[in-house]
């Protein structure tokens, strides 16, 4: 049986409190959670970013969206405004999430031949507002060939603003989806939508909802409804790699004379040396890696992971043997707020 997407989804306000957190719903009964892939739900977030900041996108997306931001078109942006005010993806760009084989080629050929009926009976029935804009109004008059235009601008955009650094974000993503998968094996999806931050749940109580990280996340929880269940996006770790560039880490970094002026108030604020550890921190690393790429000891970059932890803006966590440091959410607001105000007073 299908879900009604109209009233899915909603906030406790109840206790004011994470519907998985205490007081919440999924306190009560633990929901039924799953993790996913979908790429065209990362081509669709890149869209969202560029149309809300352009080429000023906020650390660590800043030199990602200085290259990509030519790639959008007028019918990207409508698709991302049709879903901005609820924050509601189209189901007809989630055919990946509910599919273990899909890639972006298999899900952009899945969009351009999705049924007619279905997409006009969606727009109509959650977005009847959009029919103002003049890329959705030519979407409702004819799907066919619209979907097909849409498939193409999709495929475009992947191949100038995502293609580039596709095998970096595959590998974050794939880490991702292992690492909150032990939390979802050991301690249950309730435990696992609190430590994401998701404040959704299913309206009805069922708690049928997939997980679903992206790699470009501007602070919304896109959500949808794939294979009769809610899927609900959440900003992945590794986003560093957009910062570091198409090639990502690839040999020590130079200081002096070529630092980015950006980030003058964060070394102000840390001193140079714990500022550069800490620009570094947005991909989880370990501290030999980290140290390999500054060119620093070991022994310093441990002394300096070790303050930045004690104050709260590093979280570490184990991987097999290997232990692994970022930036939690105090030290990604902190970052990206010094590096940003000084980016808008250079």
């Amino acid at each position: 049986m299908g879900v009604d997407g109209s009233s899915v989804l909603r906030r406790d306000v109840r206790s004011g409190a994470s519907a998985c957190g205490p007081g919440g719903l999924m306190d009560r009964q633990q929901p039924d959670v799953r993790l996913a892939l979908c790429d065209l739900w990362q081509a669709f977030g890149a869209v969202a970013l560029l149309t809300r900041y352009g080429s000023d996108a906020p650390w660590p997306h800043r030199s990602w969206a200085r290259e990509a931001h030519g790639a959008l078109t007028p019918r990207l942006r409508s698709v991302v405004a049709l879903a901005r005010r609820r924050g509601r993806v189209p189901s007809f760009l989630g055919s990946g999430i509910a599919s273990r084989r899909a890639g972006i080629t298999e899900e952009l050929d899945d969009l351009a031949r999705a049924p007619a009926a279905p997409v006009r009976d969606e727009i109509a029935r959650e977005y009847p507002a959009a029919v103002e804009d003049p890329p959705i109004a030519a979407l409702i008059r004819d799907p066919e060939n619209q979907l097909r235009c849409l498939a193409v601008d999709f495929a475009n955009f992947w191949r100038m603003a995502v293609e580039p650094r596709e095998a970096g974000l595959a590998r974050c993503l794939e880490e991702e989806i292992l690492f909150r998968s032990r939390t979802l094996a050991m301690s249950g999806g309730a435990a696992l939508l609190h430590e994401l931050g998701l404040p959704l749940e299913r309206a009805d109580g069922t708690g049928r909802l997939t997980a679903v990280p992206m790699m470009f996340a501007d602070g919304t929880h896109w959500w949808s409804v794939a294979g009769g269940r809610i899927a609900v996006s959440f900003a992945a770790r590794g986003a560093g790699l957009l910062h570091a560039g198409r090639t990502g880490r690839t040999g020590p970094k130079r200081e002096g004379a070529a630092q980015d002026r950006r980030e003058d108030r964060l070394a102000i604020l840390l001193g140079r040396g714990r500022a550069s550890v800490v620009r570094e921190l947005a991909e989880p690393i370990t501290t030999s890696a980290l140290a390999d790429h500054l060119g620093l000891a070991a022994s310093t970059v441990s002394q300096h992971l070790s303050a930045l932890v004690s104050a709260g803006v590093v979280q570490r966590h184990r991987a097999g043997t290997r232990v692994l440091y970022e930036l939690n959410r105090s030290g990604m607001t902190l970052t990206q707020c010094l590096m940003s105000q000084q980016a808008s007073q250079g």
